[in-house]
């Protein structure tokens, strides 16, 4: 009679408590691991469905990164575009504040000035084309340069007077009008307050620059 060969009991209830305990000493050790493996696989599903993200060009089979593009341009545009940018947040913080808003027909009446002044929307077009810009961007600095217009020109004023030293260093401007001589006038007016209203929007914020 063959001999029964007894198999060794597995203790359910004390091995999960084992595995509990274990997990319980050492969690934070496997919440780093398993965050790092999630980490890693959606950085791979990244590579494969949104390559260009990280690769921006290819020569001779060898990749250019978007990190190489964005260091290369930090390192010779970085300084001036940051200040770009924090000069035009702070722009449209302090138009928030004093409730200046710039209508879509204002804009768009703005773009019609400039179309007429190269030659029509074709014309403009292939300006912009050959600057590398898009007309998203000319709305928005247009929309920025309004904002400036109605905050620092409320108060400037230009009179007669002005306009007929302007005619006088200027006697070509004669048949552009009154109306369109004061308005360059108070452009420059506008222009010679910007710096000075940007370096103080600048001393009363709280800027911190990491690069």
């Amino acid at each position: 009679m063959a001999r029964k060969i007894k198999r060794p009991k597995i203790q359910i209830k004390k091995y999960f408590s084992s595995l509990k305990k274990n997990w319980q000493a050492h969690r934070r050790s496997y919440v780093i691991l398993i965050s790092a493996v999630v980490v890693v696989l959606l950085l791979a599903t990244l590579v494969i469905v949104k390559k260009n993200w990280f690769v921006v060009a290819m020569v001779n089979n060898r990749p250019i990164t978007s990190i190489e593009l964005y260091q290369k341009l930090e390192s010779r545009y970085g300084k001036d575009v940051l200040e770009n940018l924090i000069e035009e947040k702070l722009i449209y913080e302090e138009a928030r504040k004093q409730s200046v808003a710039v209508a879509t027909t204002e804009v768009d009446g703005k773009i019609k000035e400039i179309e007429d002044q190269v030659g029509g929307k074709e014309a403009l077009d292939s300006l912009l084309k050959a600057q590398g810009l898009s007309l998203d961007q000319v709305k928005s600095q247009v929309e920025t340069q309004i904002i400036i217009e109605k905050i620092l020109g409320k108060d400037i004023q230009v009179s007669d007077q002005e306009v007929e030293e302007f005619i006088k260093n200027n006697p070509t401007a004669k048949d552009l009008g009154s109306d369109k001589i004061k308005e360059q006038i108070k452009s420059q007016k506008i222009n010679d307050k910007l710096q000075d209203w940007l370096e103080n929007l600048k001393k009363n914020a709280k800027i911190a620059k990491f690069i």
